[in-house]
Formats: C-alpha cells, sequence, structure tokens
C-alpha cells in the first residue's frame, strides 16, 4: 500500500507479520536519525486504550534494534528502558528495491504475533486484522502521517488482514537447531533416523526412511538468537554409517552443496542462490526476512549418496569466523536421518493358465465359468522399506479391479519393532484358487509397490510396477 515518501509492504506466516516500508522518495545520504513510529490498536476498537495499545520505533543511535512501548494517552507513550528485548526484530537498509533501483531508506520488520496481541492464528478463521497508524521522520526534519494525527486518534487507522493458514507447520516437537525436515519435526524421528506420525496431519509417514531432496530446516527461536549475538555464517558436518551406532561412530567432516531459495520481498519472489565459500562457510540468513522456504539451513539433494544412516550437525560462527555460541540451555544436536533412496524390485514374473505361463500378448481360452489365472510376481525391497504391494486387472473402458485386488497386502501386518519388511521374492496370487475374469476382453495385469520413504512434505514417495497383457475368452 502507499504510505508516505513510498510503500508498505506486508506479509505473515504462523509466528509473524512481516512489514517493509520501502521509502523510496528517501535518496542521497542515508541519514542515521531517521526514524519511524508504528502504532498498533491491539483490540481493534478505534480508541486509544492506555497500557494496552503499542509503539514501536527504532531506537535511537542503534538501527536494526526495535523498542516497544505502551501508549498512556492521545500523544504519550511509556518509553522503554535500555535493557528492553522484545521478540519483534528490526532490520535498517539503504540501498535499490523492487520499487525503485536508486539507493533509498528502508526498514524491515518482523512482528512477533505475541506482541501483536494475536498468537496464535486460529487456522478456522476469523482472519485476524491489525489497525495501525504510521509516522514517518526523514532526512531534513520530514514528517508524515498515515492517517493524519495518528498519535492522538485511532478512529480512522488502516488495516492488515492476517492469512489464517500463511503455512503448514512442522508436526511435533521440533529441535533445538535444526527443527524439522520438511514438514516432519525433528521429534517424530526416531534415534535410527526413522520417522513416524500417527496424528492426523497433513502427512502421515509410518516407521519412514527419507529420500529425495531434503530441507532441513531451522528452528527460529535459535537462529534469532544466534543471529542477534551476532552468527553470520555456520557449517554443517555429516557422517555416515549403515547404523546409527556405526554413523555416530564415524569421523565427521563438512558437507558442501548448494541451492536456490526465494525472498519474499512485497508480492514479489525474488531468487536467491546459497552455497558455501572454500573454508565450507554457508551464509546466514537474517531469520526476520521472509523466504518461501522459511529458515532453511541446508537444502541436501541425496541422490548421490549411499544408503543408510546419515547424521548432520551445524555451528555457528561470527564474520570473522570466530565460534558463536547456542543459547543457554540449547544442546549441540546430531540429527539423525535414514536414507533409502532405492526402488523396490517388481516383476510380473507370469500370468499362468492350468499352472502353465501365458505369453505377452497371447489368448488365453477358460474351459468353464469358474476358471481363470493366477499372477506369479516379485515385489522385493532388499532394504526392508516396504509398504505396500497390490496386484490388477484392467480391461475394456476404465474397468479395474483396484477394490478389491486380486491381491494386496501392507506394511501393517508384517510391522515391527525393526521396522523391517522386504516383501516377497516370489509369490503367486491368489492361491488358493484363480482369478475369474467377468468377461471375454484384452486384460492388463499389474504389480506394484512402494516403500515407506518421505522427503519431508509426501509420503510415500517412491514405487515401481511392472504389467503384463494378454485376451482372455470365456465359454
Amino acid at each position: 500500500m502507499a504510505i508516505p515518501r513510498g510503500t508498505l509492504l506486508a506479509q505473515n506466516d504462523s509466528t509473524h507479520l512481516y512489514i517493509g516500508l520501502d521509502l523510496t522518495a528517501e535518496t542521497g545520504t542515508p541519514n542515521p536519525n531517521d526514524y519511524f513510529w508504528f502504532y498498533v490498536d491491539i483490540n481493534n476498537n478505534g480508541v486509544i486504550d492506555p497500557y494496552r495499545d503499542k509503539m514501536f520505533s527504532n531506537w535511537p543511535g542503534q538501527p536494526n534494534r526495535l523498542m516497544m512501548s505502551y501508549l498512556t494517552g492521545p500523544n504519550s507513550d511509556t518509553g522503554a528502558a535500555a535493557s528492553q528485548s522484545i521478540p519483534s526484530q528490526l532490520h535498517s537498509g539503504f540501498g535499490p528495491s523492487l520499487n525503485s533501483t536508486t539507493a533509498h531508506r528502508q526498514w524491515q520488520i518482523a512482528f512477533a504475533l505475541s506482541d501483536l496481541g494475536i498468537d496464535p492464528i486460529d487456522p478456522a478463521g476469523p482472519s485476524p486484522v491489525v489497525d495501525f497508524g504510521l509516522v514517518i521522520g526523514v532526512v531534513g526534519g520530514v514528517m508524515a502521517e498515515l492517517p493524519p494525527n495518528t498519535p492522538g486518534n485511532f478512529s480512522d487507522l488502516n488495516s492488515i488482514v492476517l492469512a489464517c493458514t500463511p503455512s503448514l507447520a512442522a508436526s511435533g516437537v521440533v529441535g533445538p537447531v535444526i527443527a524439522a525436515v520438511g514438514l516432519v519435526g525433528v521429534g517424530d524421528i526416531a534415534t535410527d533416523g526413522y520417522c513416524t506420525i500417527t496424528m492426523p496431519y497433513y502427512l502421515n509417514p509410518d516407521h519412514a526412511s527419507f529420500c529425495g531432496t531434503l530441507n532441513l530446516v531451522g528452528n527460529v527461536a535459535t537462529l534469532t538468537n544466534l543471529y542477534g549475538n551476532g552468527a553470520r555464517k555456520y557449517q554443517v558436518s555429516h557422517r555416515y554409517g549403515a547404523t546409527a551406532a556405526a554413523a555416530a561412530a564415524a569421523p565427521a567432516s563438512l558437507i558442501l552443496q548448494s541451492w536456490a531459495n526465494f525472498q519474499i520481498v512485497g508480492v514479489n519472489d525474488v531468487w536467491q542462490s546459497f552455497g558455501p565459500d572454500a573454508s565450507g562457510y554457508y551464509p546466514m540468513v537474517d531469520p526476520t526476512l521472509a523466504y518461501t522456504i522459511p529458515n532453511l539451513l541446508f537444502q541436501w539433494t541425496t541422490s548421490a549418496e549411499p544408503d543408510g544412516v546419515h547424521q548432520f550437525q551445524i555451528s555457528f560462527f561470527d564474520a570473522t569466523n570466530h565460534p558463536v555460541a547456542l543459547p543457554t540451555g540449547v544442546a549441540p544436536q546430531w540429527l539423525t536421518l535414514a536414507l533409502d533412496n532405492q526402488p523396490p524390485t517388481v516383476d510380473l514374473i507370469n500370468v499362468l493358465h492350468g499352472g502353465a505361463p501365458v505369453a505377452p500378448c497371447a489368448q488365453v481360452n477358460l474351459t468353464s465359468a469358474t476358471d481363470g489365472v493366477q499372477l506369479q510376481f516379485e515385489a522385493y525391497d532388499p532394504e526392508g522399506d516396504l509398504l505396500a504391494v497390490s496386484l490388477i486387472a484392467e480391461w475394456g473402458h476404465g474397468n479395474s479391479t483396484p477394490y478389491p485386488y486380486i491381491f494386496n497386502d501392507t506394511y501393517a501386518a508384517h510391522a515391527n519393532p525393526a521396522h523391517n519388511w522386504q516383501g516377497y521374492q516370489t509369490n503367486t496370487q491368489p492361491t488358493p484358487g484363480v482369478w475369474v475374469p467377468p468377461v471375454t476382453c484384452a486384460y492388463l495385469f499389474q504389480v506394484t509397490a512402494t516403500t515407506r520413504s518421505t522427503n519431508g512434505y509426501s509420503y510415500p514417495v517412491i514405487s515401481a510396477s511392472d504389467f503384463q497383457t494378454v485376451t482372455i475368452i470365456k465359454p
């Protein structure tokens, strides 16, 4: 929206309201005395309630620190103690933006929803509303207000309507440094690297390994503390073994990969690339900035990695490569992930009639109304991560047998503490008996097997299938 001297940009997620004050009219030389006052009517009642409604501003002489004070009445507030610390964060800047290539004054504010009195957001709605007024003070003593007389009158404030479901939160308990792998909270990942989510959720992996490209998402509270204490870089250590115990005993080394993420600037997504320098340091992103993958610390491309157990630890450093300690009470974290990128081995070995194999595309002449065929197949996962096996037939125009299947089996029938189910190297179904086709037609028989693997956003991910066609003639 248009504001005095520029544009206001807004976006929210489940924890913050992000505000950009892009003052494209304020060019030239940056003035450290530029300031803003952001007023919030906490209960949206259109009047100034003493010791409830708030004013936020940049601290004089501390451009990247946000101050919060309570209003005591029109044109008056409590001020703030020099020792004040609040969850909301501020970043000041002076440079080009999407709205102007000429360098100009900018402020980016990450309002914690708890500071605005609307935490948490109820996904069922209605959408929370932030009623606000703004005062801008810039070079040359220019001061502008929107609406007029904001500090003295809340009867005609501006409004920002927040999204109720801005993003899917991670499941379960998040980790202290690496909070989640995609949408899977670290608390739902067992010590052997397999994850299970039993509650109603976007995905419900069951004793699942990981596969594909994995997003290691940081704990925003930890990252905010580290960044405030000077962390500007980090390194990612990695070790590997056939089991969790073997991985823990293996030597660790720095893992070096690169990825892309989009910073959300107003209504635009700005592409940015990330990767390590020659010493293995990744640049740390200001956690108050909004990205399409929020708080992404490391994107692990696993296609060239061996299956097994992989462990990760992230260490933080300041701009001069000195270590920055984790917050009090936050212990160093090794994240353990079981990796399985392999599809199951699937083969429709034979279509059998009378116990004899039928060649692909051949014609089968049944001998009675109860005569039929059997299917011999392989559906095998050496890693033991099989989820389901099914046999179906398709014929005619859209006819098929998904329910009931000719045969199906699932991990639920084979679950065990080692969560190991390999499936079948050879099996013949139906046994006993045969599958009796309903009509004379050309039939496609297909076997499909799926593994228990997740990329943190979908489950299951990996499957394989094989098929054979024959023509069946009923008597």
